[in-house]
């Protein structure tokens, strides 16, 4: 792993990203799940070195290192993307999305396809019905100070990660993350429960583009049928309306084991 890095962005905030694997392979950039932050990527940091990939993982505005932008939208997230890769002197890249990263990928994908080799979502959020378009303001209002206590340090995280497996299939509880999904929930709140609050606002809202209107030449979405954060219903309601997208399902596998347990074959497939 590289140092944390913080690159300034043109319109003045800080975008906060960490490097994993071979520092002179192929750009692969990755986008962390709700809530979360750049250390989540140290799950595939092992099947990226030994492939030979760049593992370029970024902070979304309000988390982790990178600057809160409100008003903001999934379409503003390839701004900030290129702007990334053109600061590293990365021209084409491949995007690797995990849970809630999932629609930021898709956005890459539907405005930056001259710039993707490929892009591949792991147990990807899909779009939220009507009930929960309605409720996601006040509910995201509600939750993201609770969780923000859950989640205030390392200890805390890690302790209320404990609990809440309480509630995971079994298969999700026996995946091996070495604790980094804890200390990435901490991270996402490190400035404390706004930029959180916030993603969880568009998270159950409506995208502002549509699926249909991606597209990436090199596209794969991969999902567990034991999925209780992400039913499968609604990875495959998305994945359905993808023009090209290459579609696997896991029958034994949740949403936290599909990509401890398979990291190597979904970068594999990446590089393919």
């Amino acid at each position: 792993m590289q140092p944390d890095s913080l690159m300034k962005l043109r319109d003045g905030r800080i975008l906060g990203f960490a490097e994993y694997g071979e520092p002179n392979g192929a750009a692969l950039f990755y986008f962390h799940g709700f809530p979360g932050a750049r250390i989540e990527a140290e799950i595939l940091a092992r099947p990226a070195e030994h492939l030979g990939f760049r593992l370029i993982a970024i902070d979304r505005p309000g988390m982790g290192l990178s600057t809160f932008k409100p008003q903001r939208r999934f379409l503003d997230w390839p701004a900030d993307v290129v702007e990334l890769a053109d600061y590293l002197g990365i021209g084409r890249f491949s995007i690797v999305a995990y849970s809630g990263g999932g629609p930021y990928a898709l956005a890459c994908a539907s405005r930056l396809a001259e710039r993707i080799e490929a892009c591949g979502i792991v147990s990807g959020a899909g779009m939220a019905g009507p009930v929960l378009r309605i409720s996601s303001p006040w509910l995201s209002a509600l939750l993201a100070p609770l969780m923000g206590m859950c989640f205030r340090n390392k200890a805390a995280a890690s302790r209320s990660e404990h609990k809440f497996s309480r509630w995971w299939p079994a298969v999700d509880k026996r995946a091996d993350t070495r604790g980094i999904l804890a200390a990435s929930f901490a991270e996402a709140f490190r400035q404390g429960a706004k930029g959180p609050a916030y993603e969880g606002r568009l998270l159950g809202g409506a995208w502002d583009f549509r699926p249909e209107e991606v597209r990436c030449l090199n596209l794969h979405w991969w999902h567990g049928e034991r999925d209780r954060h992400v039913p499968i219903r609604m990875g495959r309601g998305v994945a359905a309306r993808l023009s090209g997208c290459t579609a696997s399902y896991y029958p034994a596998e949740g949403h936290i084991s599909l990509i401890a347990n398979h990291g190597e074959e979904i970068l594999k497939t990446l590089a393919a």
